[in-house]
């Protein structure tokens, strides 16, 4: 139920704030020789079980950690579902399309079924992406 401006939401003593380490949800891009490359990353936020237990279905909703070190790519592939990558740090480059550029604050928004791939800028590209419904 949701409360209206005007009236008091009551807390409830038994719920508890939980903290959820970057470091507590895997790495699941690796370098070739198996070891973890810092500079290219991503957590998917449903492989930490106490994330899944709150975010609906992988099938319907997937949210991860996004992380590319300088000229580190993404080839061109595509997805069934809508993928939105809120840049939060860094910049890159299309690597589809018209190779247009992005930077800190954009949010890309990728269809489902377009084909997209990218590129890091200069120092990177930090984000977290997005992955919602069904095409």
């Amino acid at each position: 139920m949701t409360a209206n401006a005007h009236e008091k939401i009551i807390p409830d003593p038994t719920k508890k704030v939980c903290i959820v380490s970057r470091n507590e949800i895997p790495v699941f891009w690796m370098k070739s020789d198996g070891t973890i490359d810092p500079a290219r990353e991503l957590r998917i936020f449903h492989a930490n079980e106490a994330l899944k237990n709150i975010l609906p279905p992988t099938s319907d909703f997937s949210i991860a950690w996004a992380n590319l070190g300088e000229g580190e790519k993404v080839p061109p592939h595509t997805h069934d579902t809508t993928t939105i990558l809120i840049i939060f740090k860094g910049s890159g480059r299309l690597l589809v399309e018209d190779g247009r550029e992005f930077f800190e604050g954009d949010c890309i928004v990728i269809p489902p079924y377009c084909e997209a791939g990218f590129v890091a800028g200069p120092s990177g590209c930090h984000g977290i992406s997005i992955e919602v419904g069904k095409g």
